[in-house]
């Protein structure tokens, strides 16, 4: 009866640190998706500024999803998840001073935070490529190391 539990703790320990390097992985995937979400967001917010579309509220309310970010009573509100430090802070100073100038001036302002967004996700998709792997298979391996370990 004994060896039954140490079967089901190896299970459980191999399981949650297995779990834990796929959920360190898919963090990174999921910041590279809403960073290219955001880019998408703001070449068609671009676009809108260029032909004129209205209220700044209102395009980024037809522009920007939901969770991704919005504009409330004159200030942003920035879904964070999955974003690091640095993003949030690069979106806020964006969303502080849109609407602060002409269209023209929006228009370039806005195509200058579009390159740094490329920027940053490039460097996602780069750290993306380089880790995932990584950190599924170093889960693994030290689920078996723990395993081997306590055995």
């Amino acid at each position: 009866m004994a060896w039954l539990f140490k079967i089901l703790g190896v299970i459980t320990v191999l399981s949650a640190c297995s779990l834990a390097g796929f959920l360190k992985s898919f963090g990174l995937k999921k910041r590279h998706k809403k960073l290219l979400a955001i880019y998408r967001s703001m070449s068609d917010l671009r676009e809108r500024i260029r032909m004129g579309g209205g209220e700044i509220e209102r395009l980024v309310y037809l522009c920007f999803e939901e969770d991704t970010a919005s504009i409330s009573e004159g200030k942003a509100i920035i879904n964070a998840m999955y974003l690091k430090k640095a993003d949030v802070e690069i979106l806020e100073e964006f969303f502080r001073d849109l609407g602060m100038s002409d269209s023209d001036s929006e228009y370039e302002r806005t195509g200058l935070y579009m390159s740094l967004i490329l920027k940053i996700s490039d460097e996602a998709e780069k750290k993306c490529g380089e880790l995932c792997r990584l950190y599924s298979s170093l889960g693994i391996l030290c689920g078996l190391f723990i395993c081997i370990f306590f055995l």
